[in-house]
């Protein structure tokens, strides 16, 4: 049986935040997000989960925002955690929560924008195993209270990496056999199957990575691209013509197509380099070409695209832009000067490569 429980008391806490702030203040407006502020002191998850957002992703200035984004999602889900390091869950919980703890937990000093992060006491002294054990009860929990799309792709890219991994296997197997072996999470019209080996772990990641797809969750159209680059240039190491894997090519410029043109600025900028040079990136390196793909005018547009809702990603799209189409800046040194400020401040790395140019 699944730890992380929900008494549906957030439905409560969701209609006081829609009537006293949503509809008055809006979402994104200071008044709104002050209310949300004050809704979080009196104690209403759904506003506490939403102030941690605001502090996780940098809306409010703190000095050390992910740990107390950590605590106030931990508070958001009804979570304490126990001096023997257990997590208690009351059932007092906003499910959305869930998801974004299971974040922590798989991304914690391994991933942006938590690799960096300030020290976080009760997830430095869990095991990889316990971590990502947690992770997938909180996200089981999520999905099977709203369907979120958002926990799809956390527990497809759990089960990848510990089918993967024989230690990760073994110690998240009693887990996946009692929360997703031959599950029907109705809200995410998902069906499981049995879960007793490697290979039915990863036929179940894809089938979670698909449904966060079909759902259109960029992130899961991502994760979902990044998995057919490394079988595309495994592929084509292997002696495979990038002709033969016309398909898979296809499928993964859609899956990136699909979350670019939502304004994902990494899809953005890695489309952008598919059609200017051809380029297909594996995660350990190595790259294949499909000149097919090519297009000029298409490159431009989504390195551009790259740029419209700006993170560290998009200072890659702005270098591309300098590098390919340097026409453009030759009698525009205003253009120049800006798109080089951007570069700077989204990511300084970035800007040492670009000053070269």
């Amino acid at each position: 049986m699944n730890i992380f429980t929900c008494d549906g008391s957030y439905e409560t806490d969701l209609k006081e935040y829609t009537i006293n702030i949503l509809t008055s203040s809006g979402v994104s407006s200071p008044n709104a997000e002050r209310g949300i502020m004050y809704t979080a002191d009196s104690g209403n998850t759904v506003a506490r989960k939403l102030y941690a957002d605001l502090i996780y992703y940098k809306k409010i200035y703190r000095p050390d925002p992910y740990r107390e984004a950590f605590s106030l999602y931990l508070k958001a889900s009804g979570i304490t955690i126990a001096d023997d390091g257990s997590w208690v869950c009351s059932g007092h919980s906003y499910p959305h929560a869930f998801r974004m703890l299971g974040l922590y937990l798989i991304d914690y000093k391994r991933t942006d924008p938590l690799r960096n992060c300030g020290r976080i006491g009760a997830i430095e002294s869990m095991t990889r195993a316990q971590r990502l054990n947690t992770a997938l009860l909180l996200s089981c929990a999520c999905v099977e209270h709203t369907g979120s799309p958002e926990a799809l792709n956390l527990i497809g890219r759990i089960l990848r990496e510990a089918a993967g991994d024989s230690a990760l296997y073994s110690g998240l197997l009693p887990a996946v056999k009692d929360s997703l072996e031959n599950h029907n999470f109705v809200k995410a019209g998902l069906q499981t199957g049995v879960m007793d080996t490697p290979e039915a772990w990863l036929k179940a990641s894809e089938a979670c990575l698909d449904k966060a797809v079909e759902c259109g969750y960029v992130y899961a159209c991502n994760n979902k691209a990044a998995y057919l680059a490394d079988l595309i240039v495994t592929s084509v190491e292997e002696g495979s013509s990038i002709e033969v894997l016309e398909d898979t090519v296809n499928e993964y410029a859609g899956l990136l197509k699909a979350s670019a043109d939502k304004y994902e600025p990494y899809a953005a900028n890695r489309l952008g380099l598919l059609y200017m040079t051809g380029e297909i990136h594996s995660s350990d390196g190595g790259c294949a070409i499909s000149h097919s793909h090519i297009n000029r005018a298409l490159a431009r547009e989504y390195f551009l695209k790259a740029t419209k809702y700006p993170d560290s990603n998009s200072a890659w799209a702005f270098y591309n832009l300098i590098k390919y189409f340097h026409k453009d800046y030759d009698n525009n040194i205003e253009l120049m000067n800006e798109h080089m400020d951007c570069i700077k401040q989204l990511n300084p790395r970035v800007y040492d490569l670009a000053i070269e140019l």
